[in-house]
């Protein structure tokens, strides 16, 4: 196969997004954000137990995921939500609020 048969990414992530089933598209979001929860959760309670590598498998793993849902819902309403959320946080930030650790 030459290298022009291949799809570049955002071929790819289309694909994924029209070819496969609605449901089977959330149901592989869903796994790949609990895998992801899983290992960050691992690591915050038991340092040891998982590589960094592992969590850095599962953020690629998550960002294509979410690249597919990006195809599948309302880009704009995505982006006014992470505004309003971004501006919260900002807000946070300005008055000293946001310091949580454990």
């Amino acid at each position: 196969m030459s290298k022009a048969t291949f799809l570049k990414d955002l071929d790819v992530i289309q694909h994924l997004s029209k070819s496969n089933d609605y449901k089977y598209n959330l149901l592989k979001a869903s796994e790949e954000l609990q895998e992801l929860a899983l290992v960050l959760t691992q690591k915050a309670l038991k340092e040891e137990k998982v590589d960094i590598q592992e969590i850095i498998d599962e953020i690629g793993d998550v960002k294509i995921r979410i690249a597919v849902l990006d195809n599948l819902f309302d880009q704009k309403k995505i982006d006014k939500r992470i505004k309003f959320k971004l501006k919260k946080f900002n807000k946070y930030l300005k008055e000293g609020k946001y310091k949580k650790h454990i």
